[in-house]
C-alpha cells in the first residue's frame, strides 16, 4: 500500500499512461482524425443546426395546420431531418468552395514558376557567384587564411547546377511510354476514392454527433436533478469554450485575409489574385505561430515573382504587420480572452499533436488542446496541470 500511494510510483505510472496514450492516438489516427473532424464541424453547426429546425418546424406548422402535435413527435422529427440537411449541404457547400480556391492558389503558383525562377533564382545564384568570386576570397585574405580553393570548389558544384536547373530536354516524337503514366493515373484514382469514402464518413459522423446531443441530453433529463445539472453544465462548458474560441478565430481569420486582399489590390494585383491569397491567408490563420509565417512567405515569394524582390519585401511587410495588428490590438480588445489556455501549450500542443496527426492534427491541435482542458477542469476542478495549461 505504501508503494502505491508514493510520490515515484504514481509519476512512474502517469508517465506510462501519457505514453500508452501517445501511442494510441498515433496507430489510431486514421479513425481518431475522422471523430474529431467529426466533432469539429459538429461544434460549428450545431447552433445553426437547432435554430434552422425550430424555423423548419414552425414552418411545418403553418403549413400542416390541420394536423396536431402528438406524442410520437414525428413532424418534429420531419424538421430535424430537414435543418440538419440544409446546414449540412451548406457546410459541403463551403468545404468545397474552400477546396476549389486551395486549387487556384496551386494553380497560381504553378503558373508562374518561369517568373519564380527568373525572379527568385537566378538573383539567388547570381548572389552565390557573386560571394564566391568576391566576398569570400576577400573574407580570408583579410583573416590571413589559405584554403580558398576549398570553397570556390565546393561553391562551383553549387553553381554548376544552375545550367541542369534551367535546361529541359524535349521529348522526341513516339518516345513517350504511354505505360508510365498508368502508375500515376492509378494513384490519383484511388487518392480521389480515398477522398470521397473519407468525406462521406466525415458527413455521416457529424449527423450522427449532432442528433446524438440532442437525444442524449433527453435521455439525461431521466436522471436525477442534481446529477443532471452536473452533467449538463460539463456538457455545456465542452461545447461554448471551443465554439467562441472557433468563432473568434474566424472572425480575426476572415478579417486578416480582408485585409491582405485588399492590400494586394492596392499593390496592383488582380481582384481574383488578391481574393485568392486573402482566402489562403485566412485558412493558415487557423495555424498558430506558424500559419501566418506561412501564408507571409507564399504571398512574398508570388509577389517577387512579378514585381521583384523590392515588392515582395514590401509585400512580406504588409502581412506581417496587418497579422500583429490583428492579433495583438483587435482580438483582445474585441474577443476578450476567448483563449483559455497559454502560448507556450499552443506551441506545444501544435508540435505534438502535428507529429502524432500530421496535417490535419496542427489544425485541430487549438480546439482539441481546449477541449482537454476544459474536461479536466470541469471533472477534476482546478489544479496544477490545468493551470500549467495556460501558460
Amino acid at each position: 500500500m505504501e508503494l502505491k500511494n508514493s510520490s515515484p510510483f504514481r509519476v512512474s505510472i502517469s508517465v506510462i499512461a501519457v505514453l500508452l496514450l501517445a501511442v494510441i492516438l498515433r496507430l489510431g489516427a486514421p479513425i481518431l482524425v475522422k471523430i474529431s473532424i467529426a466533432l469539429f464541424f459538429a461544434l460549428l453547426i450545431s447552433p445553426s443546426v437547432r435554430s434552422t429546425t425550430r424555423n423548419v418546424d414552425r414552418l411545418l406548422q403553418k403549413l400542416f395546420k390541420r394536423y396536431r402535435r402528438r406524442g410520437d413527435r414525428s413532424q418534429s422529427n420531419l424538421a430535424n431531418v430537414i435543418g440538419t440537411s440544409l446546414v449540412l449541404v451548406m457546410a459541403l457547400l463551403l468545404i468545397s468552395l474552400f477546396f476549389f480556391l486551395m486549387y487556384g492558389t496551386l494553380s497560381l503558383l504553378v503558373s508562374r514558376k518561369d517568373d519564380m525562377v527568373s525572379n527568385i533564382v537566378h538573383p539567388v545564384v547570381e548572389f552565390v557567384e557573386n560571394a564566391q568570386n568576391q566576398w569570400i576570397p576577400g573574407m580570408y585574405d583579410m583573416l590571413g587564411l589559405e584554403n580558398v580553393g576549398e570553397v570556390t570548389a565546393e561553391t562551383d558544384r553549387i553553381i554548376e547546377g544552375k545550367e541542369d536547373f534551367q535546361s529541359h530536354r524535349p521529348v522526341e516524337e513516339g518516345s513517350f511510354p504511354v505505360a508510365s503514366i498508368i502508375p500515376t493515373a492509378a494513384g490519383l484514382v484511388g487518392s480521389v476514392t480515398g477522398f470521397m469514402i473519407n468525406t462521406v464518413i466525415i458527413t455521416m459522423l457529424t449527423v450522427f454527433m449532432v442528433n446524438g446531443r440532442r437525444l442524449f441530453a433527453e435521455k439525461l433529463r431521466d436522471m436525477d436533478m442534481e446529477e443532471y445539472a452536473r452533467y449538463l453544465k460539463v456538457i455545456r462548458a465542452v461545447e461554448n469554450v471551443p465554439r467562441k474560441y472557433l468563432m473568434a478565430k474566424l472572425t480575426t481569420s476572415s478579417l486578416t485575409g480582408l485585409l491582405i486582399g485588399a492590400g494586394l489590390v492596392i499593390m496592383g494585383f488582380q481582384v481574383d489574385e488578391a481574393f485568392i491569397w486573402s482566402i489562403t491567408a485566412m485558412v493558415l490563420n487557423f495555424v498558430p505561430f506558424f500559419g501566418s509565417i506561412v501564408a507571409g512567405v507564399m504571398i512574398a515569394l508570388y509577389v517577387m515573382s512579378l514585381g521583384g524582390f523590392q515588392l515582395g519585401l514590401i509585400a512580406a511587410i504588409m502581412v506581417t504587420v496587418l497579422n500583429n495588428v490583428v492579433s495583438n490590438v483587435i482580438e483582445p480588445n474585441y474577443f476578450g480572452d476567448v483563449l483559455p489556455i497559454g502560448k507556450v501549450t499552443i506551441l506545444l500542443c501544435v508540435i505534438v499533436w502535428g507529429y502524432l496527426w500530421g496535417v490535419v492534427g496542427i489544425f485541430l491541435a487549438v480546439p482539441v488542446t481546449i477541449i482537454i482542458k476544459v474536461l479536466l477542469e470541469q471533472t477534476t476542478g482546478r489544479n496544477a496541470l490545468v493551470a500549467a495549461m495556460e501558460v
